[in-house]
């Protein structure tokens, strides 16, 4: 599977080095824009979420 990098630091699949840890991942367009596909990971902060609704990852799962 291609790594996938995530900055949604709630979720169980968040792994070291920002990399999704999921074996399937489900991911929709964010309603509002969101971040330049140009946008380097380094230069992204975390990302906290509290459901998937706060996310566009579908395969979110909170830590809690």
């Amino acid at each position: 599977m291609t790594d996938v990098n995530c900055t949604v630091s709630t979720c169980k699949h968040f792994g070291s080095g920002n990399r999704c840890s999921a074996k399937q991942i489900i991911i929709q367009s964010g309603a509002g824009g969101g971040v330049s596909p140009d946008a380097q990971l380094s230069s992204l902060s975390e990302t906290p979420a509290q459901s998937k609704d706060d996310t566009c990852c579908q395969t979110f799962k909170s830590m809690q």
